[in-house]
This record gives C-alpha cells, structure tokens and sequence, in this order.
C-alpha cells in the first residue's frame, strides 16, 4: 500500500507537467478520417479503402440518421430527470452548469459496431454493416486518455494507463476524499459499450478496465442523483467523439496516471446456510440471491439431516420447503415401523429495505411458518458489507431465540408476548401466527470474508439457540454459541460447506444452485436455419410449393394447412402449439419462404391457428426482413406488422387476387398422430418412504376429425415402482378422491390414464367453449364444458367450467366406482403486468363436494421457467380434511425446450 500512495502521488505531481500536452493531444483528436460512403457498401470494405488492413479501430464512430430521434429523445430524458429531480441536492449553479453541459453534448446518431475489425467483419458478414444514405463513418486516432466527470468538477483526463482500475482514475482525478464520496461510477467505452460498478466499501466489485477513450461517470453521492438518469447519461456519453467533443463545453485538464491495483474486493456470491436460506451456518443473513435463483441444499449436523429447496421469485422474496430427518426419533412404530422421523417445513424471507452507503440491508423472515411448528421461528436480521468482509446481526424468537439473551422488544405492546404458545398442531398446515414474535429472543449474528482470489468463503457466527428447548425432547449437548465454517465454490453451481458448530459437532453440506431463468439448451439438433443473402430468389415452380410446406413444417414444428399465392403475398395458414419463442419460429419460417418463394411475392403472410382457434396474423414485408439480416444495425423481428382480433376471421388482404389452383398449396385438415415416450410418477415424505415411484412406457394417440374436434388417449404400461410400500393413507373425514394413489398405481400394469372427446370453438366477440368427455384422467372420468372469455390483448381473462365426474375404477380400465359429483369452477386469470407476475382465483366445488376458493400466484420468466405456488380453501375445517388442514404446494415448472437440444413443445 506504501507503494501504491507513492505512485499516486508521483501521478498527481505529473499533473502540473502535463497541461500543455493536454491542448495538443485534445487538437490532433480533431482530425479524423471522415471519407464519403458509397450506398450498399460495407464496413469492412470502407476502413480498408481508407484506412487499410492494419488500422486502429479502437475510436470508430459509424453514425445513422436515422439514429438521432432516438438519441434526442434520449438526451432530453436525461435533461428533464436533472432539471426536474426534486430528490436533487445540489447547487443551483452545479446543477445549470450540469444541464448546460448535457445540453451542448451533440446528438451523433452513433451506432455501435460488434467488432471494429475489417478482416473479422469480412469473416462475419452478418455483423458487418451495409452502408445507407444517411450513415457517416469517422475514424478518430487512437485516443490515449480516460475521461472521469463527477458532474460538481471540470471534467479531469486522464492519461490512460493499461492496468489501471476505476479507482485509480477517481483517486487521481478527484483526491481520496473525493473518490471516498462515490458509490457508483458508469463506464462508457469507446466501443459504445457501457457498464455500472460499484465503488464504495459496501458495493465494490471486480471492475473492468476503463480502455482508451473511456468516459467514466461517478456522481457524488449526496447528489441523489437516480441510477436510472445516469444510466441514460452513461449511453448518451457512449455516443459523443472523443475527448475533444467536451473541450467546447468546459475547460479540461489532463493528469498522468501510474499502473494501479486490482480491486481487493469482488461482487458478493451469496451462500446458503445450513437450513438452505441465504445465510452463515445455522442463522440467516439479509441477503438475497438473484430473481430467478434456485438452490437445494443438504447438510448434515447430528441429529438432523436437512435437504432443503429454496427459490427465488423476485430479488426481494426467499422461500423454500424443507425436509428434516431426525436420526434419534422415530415416524412411529404403528405407521412407518424403524424408519427415522421427518418434519415438514415452509419458510420465507422478504427484503425490508437494500443496502446503501449508510444503511444496511434488512430483511424479515420466518422458518417454518407451518405443520408441525417444530423448528418455527421469527427473525429480524440486517447486514452490511465493507469490501470482502460482509457482517450481519439480527434478533431470532422460537427456536432461534431459545437462549433468551436479550428481552423480547415486543413485550412493550403487552406481557403476553414474553411467553410462547405451544403450537397448536392439530392436523399440522396451519400458520402458529398465536405464537409468531412471542417468548424469549436472542441476538444472532455473525461476520464471512470472502476470499477475492480463490473461491473460499469463511464463517464466524454467534447463534441463539441453546439446544436445551430442543422439539420432541431432543436436547443436545452444547459446549460454545460460537460456530465457525467454510464454503468452497467448486463451479458456478456447486457449494461444499463444512463447520464445527456448538463446539462439538462438524456439519457437512452440499448446495447445486442456478439461475432457472437462464436455464437454455444450444439447439445442436434444429435443421441449420437457410443462409439469407440480398440476391433475388429465382422463381419456383407452382408445384414447389408443397416442398415449401415440408420444410416450414421441418423447421418449426408447425402443421401447414396451407400456402397460396394472393396478389404479391404468399400466405401461410398454420396450426401452432403451445410451445415458447414464437418470434423464433417465425424467422425460420420466413427463411424458408425467401429460400423458396418467387421473386415476385414481396410480403410473407402467417395465419396462426390453434386447434382451429384463429390466435394471431404476422405479415412480414420481404425486403425490410432481408435489409433486417444482412444489416448489423438491425433488431430482430420483435412484435407482428399486424395481428387479428381473437377468435375473429382473418381480414381478407386488400391486395389479394384471385388464386389459380398452381399457386396454391392444401394440406390435410385431420389425421391419426402417435407419440412414445417414458412415464413417470412420484410421491415425497409419505412415512412409508421418502421416494415412492413409478416408471413406464407411454403412447398418447390422438384422432382429428377436424381442426376443433379430436380424441385423445393414452396407454400406459408400468414397468418399476416401489408403491407396494405405500400403506399409510392419512386420516380424513371427507371423501377419498385423491388418496387412492397405490390403488392407482398397483392394480394393473396396462391402464388407459386418458379416453377424451374433445371440442373447442370460438363464438366471436372474445369468446370461447369447449365441451369434453370420457376417462378425463387416471381416477376421474365424465363430460363437462367451459366458457371462456377473454379480451383481446387485455391483462385479465374469465372462464367458467362446469362438469359431472365418476371415479375411475383402480385398474384405470372402462368401469367405473359408486362415487359421482358435480364440481365446476369460476375462474378469473390476470396477467398483472409487473415482474412477470401471473395469479389465477378459482372459487366453486371440489371433487369431496366442499366449495372454496384457490389462489395460484406464479413468476413466468422469459424462457418459460416458472416458479409458483398455491392454496385452496375450501368450508371444511382442518379436522375434516386430515393432514395438513388444506391443500397448498410450492412448484418449479421447467419447459423440456430448456433442456433439450432440440426445439420441443
């Protein structure tokens, strides 16, 4: 550290010696290379015709007009955040001087470029622009200084030093105190790309280097001025000249920078506890992993063993079920013989408020908030990091507060709360909020380092619980509050962690955790989409048309009714499925229509069915695709030219003509379909065995009469299962409609699981009804109906379904059972519009004859993961329902399309 003060301070003496250099190095950046384009020429070929091969790219600035409304409407984004943020703390004159410094900034309609490189964009044509009218190529010299702006100083530049780290340039340019009063800096590169980092103790992480040219953003933090305004100052600042484009704004200065340091910190990597929550060993932690984050996590600790699932829906809320296996107690003789004792648990954790320079992260949580109540306990926890090190305190009740170290803070509001109910067990599943924050608490909490260079992470911690007030009359022995560990990063996705805790016990775990949101499968298997190039097709045969159908159908998975010529637009009429990344679909299908189609049809029609449900028209103009893939500016095809109402006929197209039989190709409208492929069944935690399963061979047939009206079924044959185990039913007072699992399961190897008749049909006006009959699934069987309606591109939708049901006889065969009833639904879905958040609210009558209602709230996130979870309600009390006093569950659902080389529905 002596070492790097000294080159500091010898960098910010140069300072005084570099001045004069600053205004011949700002002047010579003036001059660029700046030749004419030539229409529908490409980048590459213009830096060679100007600059040759061996030209520094690293100041290139390729410039659209067609860019400028964009950026002018982003610049006065940003100009009306600063100029209107009431949250704003600066001075009036700092704050004109700021506007007026945006508002001299030019807008330059720059474009950013992949790779400036001519032989590699010769290599990769696709990234490789073609030069319009309106574009301007300038290259600049290769620029030698890093720019840092604090929106309160004169612009400082910076020599730039390879090597040298954000914090090098704040400390340079804005002293230590200055660089101290920053918590993030925005980095715009001199390839347009730009990237936020956090400077401060508590925030700081691996940085990247600031290249020539940089532009670095580092407002004060008493300034408030929001993240999201310095975003867009950061792109805009990614679109300006070098470093000459601020001299006309404000005075400059250039300082000389010495080779610094690598920051000795990194971005938190947030590790799960022992209980499986973001956490230390045996207490949790503030923190929070990100949206989208999955994790199981086993560890061991006599004399429990814990796996336990946790997910992340948002970046605010943790919460996951939990398995315990208790190694000296037993389920119970009469029901599960020798087998060990194992609890249930849900918990959840909700973020109150994030870190920021001042304040720490805080979150409140509760384990196992229901069943049994064994392990329950209430938490207030807060964290706050300075560099590796990331410190936590918090206050526990229950069975986190057992040591009763400090006065339950809540015994101000009433006596009562200095002592803890028993939970009131009963048929286990029901929240104990009587004893939620009540009886004794404790302090907890703890400190990890995280190692910046290797991927160790260690733990010291204080615990509350005492281990004396142990579930079941489980006390253990305890020699120290003190528990100390380690966490060893072997990949991305898989934690080992050892302990020594209550000073006479080792804990071992392992924890696999990813992001089910980034969960995607390269399509090694997909037929290599058609190469598209700007040459005019040649025109096809007629009868080539049936050839095209084949191999949209190839490429998409789609049933093509059919293909017809309409004036200059080839239509395709397509039965879709439900499978995810329509946009996907239809580029490769557009690839083939340019492959194969005449010159002459200059637009590609699509009408999308769904089991003859008319669901969506995309008209695509032909010569704007092509322009769209040869060009690297270009977005992929995002939202449809048009789209028809739901459930309305297609609008004819105002340009159709009469089609002649030769331009026209028809597919068949029914047909037999198979499918083959495993089954497979399970069921967790029952008390005659953790894992109960099934496994066979399956085919699901399908007869269509038409596009509405098809039969399905399918023949399952049972080839392994360990059901036979299975043996304790629970106990309830209602009708057994769901509990007759190993009869399902074990009276016949040959079932029929699915014998249904189905109709669907839109009515117009948004709506739709269906009407189905025959073996509905493995233990119910009858007719039924629904209506549906829904808006068109509206959040919410409405359905009613209605239907008389008998159970299914065990062997899953034509016969059936004495039970019947009526049961039907009223069903509202909204799509909410916020964080890709989905909740359906079911009320009516269940298959046991109660009424309630089910809550189903999910995240759906981009590639079709989804993480959810439900309740049903009904006006049966807990004792009538039996174990667990109602019906509720946690769920991950994952698309095979994720998971599968192969584009799968």
């Amino acid at each position: 550290m002596k070492l790097r003060r000294t080159l500091v301070a010898r960098a910010v003496a140069l300072c005084v010696s570099c001045s004069v250099a600053s205004w011949g190095l700002a002047a010579t950046q003036d001059v660029a290379i700046s030749a004419p384009v030539v229409v529908g020429e490409r980048l590459s070929d213009w830096l060679l015709r100007n600059a040759g091969p061996h030209a520094d790219t690293t100041a290139l600035h390729w410039s659209v007009a067609a860019e400028r409304a964009p950026q002018t409407r982003l610049k006065q984004a940003i100009l009306d955040g600063l100029a209107s943020a009431k949250r704003l703390s600066l001075p009036e004159a700092e704050r004109a001087e700021l506007l007026a410094w945006v508002q001299a900034m030019p807008v330059t309609g720059r474009l950013n470029v992949s790779v400036a490189d001519a032989r590699w964009l010769q290599g990769n044509p696709a990234q490789d622009p073609v030069l319009q009218d309106g574009h301007r190529v300038s290259l600049y010299p290769r620029p030698r200084t890093v720019t840092v702006w604090s929106g309160s100083v004169q612009p400082c530049v910076a020599a730039q030093v390879p090597g040298a780290v954000i914090q090098d340039y704040l400390r340079v340019c804005l002293g230590a105190e200055g660089a101290s009063a920053r918590d993030w800096t925005w980095v715009a590169q001199s390839d347009g790309s730009t990237r936020r980092f956090g400077v401060a103790p508590w925030n700081r992480s691996l940085q990247d280097e600031p290249g020539p040219g940089a532009v670095l953003w580092a407002p004060r933090r008493s300034a408030n001025i929001s993240n999201s305004v310095s975003d867009n100052l950061a792109r805009f600042l990614a679109t300006q000249a070098p470093v000459s484009g601020m001299q006309a704004v404000l005075p400059v200065r250039v300082q000389a920078l010495s080779a610094g340091y690598q920051p000795n910190a990194k971005a938190p990597e947030p590790t799960a506890s022992d209980w499986g929550e973001i956490g230390l060993l045996q207490t949790p932690t503030a923190r929070m992993a990100a949206a989208g984050d999955a994790r199981f996590t086993l560890s061991r600790v006599a004399p429990y063993t814990r796996g336990t699932v946790m997910l992340q829906p948002l970046d605010w809320l943790e919460g996951g079920f939990r398995y315990t296996d208790v190694a000296n107690r037993l389920y119970g003789a009469t029901i599960a013989g020798d087998q060990s004792y194992k609890d249930k648990s849900i918990d959840i954790k909700l973020r109150l408020r994030e870190e920021n320079s001042l304040w720490p992260q805080v979150a409140l949580g509760l384990r196992d908030l229901g069943g049994t109540g064994l392990f329950s306990s209430e938490y207030v926890v807060a964290s706050k990091r300075w560099g590796n090190w990331d410190a936590s305190l918090g206050i526990g009740w229950g069975y986190m507060g057992s040591r009763g170290t400090v006065k339950n803070p809540f015994s101000v509001f009433g006596s009562e709360l200095d002592s803890r109910p028993a939970p009131v067990v009963g048929q286990g599943g029901t929240p104990s909020t009587q004893s939620w924050f009540h009886g004794p608490s404790a302090l907890f909490g703890g400190i990890q380092w995280q190692s910046p260079t290797s991927p160790w992470t260690l733990k010291l911690e204080l615990e509350g619980n005492d281990y004396q007030h142990e579930p079941q009359a489980n006390q253990q022995i305890t020699r120290s509050p003190i528990n100390v560990g380690a966490v060893y990063r072997y990949s991305p996705h898989i934690d080992f962690s050892m302990a020594y805790e209550r000073g006479n016990q080792f804990m071992f775990g392992l924890t696999l955790h990813g992001g089910v949101d980034n969960l995607y499968s390269p399509k090694l298997l997909d037929p290599v989409t058609p190469k598209v190039t700007g040459a005019d097709p040649s025109r096809l045969p007629p009868a080539g048309l049936g050839n095209t159908a084949g191999n949209i159908e190839v490429y998409t998975g789609w049933q093509v009714r059919s293909l017809s010529r309409q004036g200059n637009a080839l239509v395709v009429q397509a039965e879709t499925d439900t499978a995810l990344h329509l946009q996907a679909r239809v580029e490769r299908a557009v690839a083939v229509l340019h492959q194969d189609a005449a010159a002459s049809a200059k637009k590609f029609v699509f009408e999308l069915n769904e089991r003859g449900l008319p669901m969506s028209r995309i008209e695509v103009d032909r010569a704007e695709w092509v322009g769209q893939q040869i060009r690297a500016e270009a977005p992929a095809l995002t939202l449809p030219a048009y789209q028809s109402r739901a459930g309305q006929p297609f609008p004819t197209n105002s340009q159709a003509a009469e089609t002649s039989s030769a331009e026209q190709w028809q597919g068949e409208r029914s047909g037999f379909t198979a499918e083959f492929g495993p089954s497979y069944r399970q069921s967790l935690g029952g008390p005659d065995g953790f894992l109960l399963f099934q496994l066979g061979a399956q085919a699901k047939l399908e007869q269509r009469f038409s596009d509405n009206t098809w039969i399905s079924s399918a023949l399952d044959f049972r080839l392994l299962d360990n059901y036979d185990r299975f043996k304790f039913d629970g106990e309830s007072n209602l009708q057994r409609v769901r509990t007759y699992s190993r009869e399902y399961v074990t009276t016949s190897r040959l079932t029929l699981p699915l014998l249904q008749l189905t109709h669907v049909q839109a009515l117009g006006g948004n709506q739709y009804i269906s009407a189905y009959g025959g073996m509905l699934e493995s233990m119910f069987g009858g007719v039924g109906a629904e209506w549906l309606y829904r808006p068109w591109q509206s959040h919410l939708a409405f359905g009613v379904d209605i239907n008389h049901v008998r159970q299914r006889d065990f062997g899953q065969n034509l016969s059936f059972r004495d039970y019947s009833v009526n049961t039907g639904h009223a069903t509202l879905y909204w799509d909410t519009g916020w964080n890709d958040i989905q909740v359906e609210l079911s009320a009516g009558r269940y298959l046991a004859g109660d009424s309630g209602a089910t809550l189903d709230v999910k995240r759906v996130f981009q590639n079709g993961t989804t993480i959810g979870g439900w309740a049903t309600k009904t006006n049966v009390t807990a004792e009538q329902f039996g174990e667990g006093s109602f019906d509720k569950g946690i769920y991950v659902k994952i698309p095979f399309d994720v998971m599968l080389p192969k584009s799968s529905p």
